[in-house]
């Protein structure tokens, strides 16, 4: 894995923590997410093809197919995700989310695209997903949080699944003879989502007042406009790594963004740094490097 990939995933990582933090503490409505697509869609589309009036002009349809296919996976990983978050810990959704998604999606790498990691890549996945473990286990006795800490697992597994079926698909995306590069798969991707979700939103009585509230409180606003940013922003930066490393390796170095997490969840939401945590980033530090050495 070349240094350009590692640092554009690495930072990737640290915006992701960063909005996810903001989402929990918004604890927002359902709208939440088709508002956050239709801004982006609304800004990025009419950019990208100024920019380039023929951006979308070799695309094939396999690339639209993609597109298609990309697009329910990631409103279902919205929903499912801001459900967790409403109903259990940051500290426990987070990092099973992103614990469960790359190691499901590293095995479908090696088993589907056929990217198999050196000695050196091995190691360095194994110690990410050893730290991951760490990191989601829970800090409390099972009798003191057990329904608490089982709803978060369950919430962050669901979330996980969803992880990995669209880091395969939007992998498939940007490596195969599609047409499409981040950038035209990504925006277009996001106005799909938009489509997908838009009579889920209608169908709910309150839609209107949903939207409404959503810009009321000062909390919620600034959720909502640092996911519009980070969201695209963070995953962007992982497709362009995508176009040069393979799956096996990008998927799990992401989850470093889990160190951020840990860091955001004690100094900001007042969650115990324990040694077992520590040991986790540590883990996932070492693991880094091995896959940067693999290259």
């Amino acid at each position: 894995m070349s240094g350009l990939a590692l640092s554009l995933v690495l930072l990737a990582a640290l915006i992701h923590a960063t909005w996810n933090y903001f989402l929990k503490r918004a604890n927002a409505n359902r709208t939440f997410w088709w508002v956050v697509y239709i801004i982006t869609a609304a800004i990025t589309l009419p950019a990208v093809l100024l920019f380039d009036s023929d951006a979308f002009s070799q695309v094939t349809r396999t690339g639209w197919l993609v597109i298609l296919l990309s697009a329910p996976i990631h409103v279902l990983y919205g929903v499912i995700l801001q459900t967790g978050y409403r109903y259990s810990d940051y500290s426990v959704v987070y990092p099973t989310a992103r614990g469960t998604g790359p190691l499901i999606t590293v095995i479908a790498a090696v088993l589907i695209l056929g990217n198999a990691p050196t000695v050196s890549g091995w190691i360095g996945i194994a110690l990410i997903l050893l730290g991951i473990v760490l990191l989601a286990r829970p800090e409390h006795s099972q009798a003191a949080v057990a329904a608490h800490v089982k709803t978060g697992l369950f919430w962050g597994t669901l979330t996980g699944l969803c992880i990995a079926g669209y880091s395969f698909c939007d992998a498939w995306a940007v490596q195969q003879e599609t047409g499409l590069t981040p950038i035209t798969f990504y925006f277009p991707s996001i106005a799909m989502r938009a489509v997908v979700f838009t009579p889920f939103i209608l169908m709910r009585p309150r839609w209107r007042e949903e939207v409404r509230e959503l810009f009321r409180l000062p909390k919620v606003r600034q959720a909502v406009a640092v996911v519009t940013v980070g969201s695209p922003g963070a995953y962007i930066l992982v497709l362009f790594a995508m176009t040069m490393a393979p799956l096996a390796y990008v998927a799990p170095t992401r989850e470093v963004g889990m160190m951020a997490g840990v860091i955001l969840g004690g100094l900001l939401l007042k969650e115990k740094l324990s040694v077992k945590r520590l040991l986790g980033v540590l883990g996932m530090t070492l693991g880094v490097v091995a896959i940067g050495l693999s290259s």
